[in-house]
């Protein structure tokens, strides 16, 4: 590691935070990091890659559509290389992706604005938008 702030630390803490939401749990709760103990855990051969025990019990009580996939993603943005993380553009554009699956489709303002991320300084992923798409995994 290099202990340097780049684009690709700011999506593996993002990544985190995908984590923390679909857990309910800290980062570092009761001495286990919970980025590790999804690595632990996880077979993507079961049902909800076998995570029963350390999703939010208020998730696994509805039907999601798209859960899987924003797991895939969540992984995906906390690889041990820097390099294997994807960008967050593809970041925005995979979650948009796993919205229209729940039946949320994003809005037209935000598909188009992601499209240009990587070179511009607007964020397509507005806190309004995030918390949509939070309340949609948590109904």
């Amino acid at each position: 590691m290099t202990q340097q702030l780049t684009e690709k630390s700011d999506v593996y803490a993002f990544g985190v935070l995908m984590i923390e939401l679909i857990t309910a749990k800290q980062p570092i709760e009761k001495g286990k990091y919970i980025v590790l103990e999804a690595r632990q855990k996880m077979d993507k051969a079961k049902d909800l890659y076998d995570l029963h025990e350390i999703l939010d019990p208020n998730i696994l009580g509805t039907a999601l559509k798209g859960l899987e996939k924003f797991l895939d993603l969540a992984m995906r943005c906390v690889e041990e290389e820097g390099a294997a993380r994807p960008t967050m553009g593809e970041v925005v554009k995979e979650i948009e992706n796993i919205m229209q699956i729940a039946g949320w489709n994003p809005t037209a303002d935000s598909v188009s604005t992601s499209v240009g991320f990587e070179g511009t300084s607007n964020h397509p992923c507005s806190e309004a938008s995030l918390s949509i798409y939070i309340r949609a995994l948590a109904r």
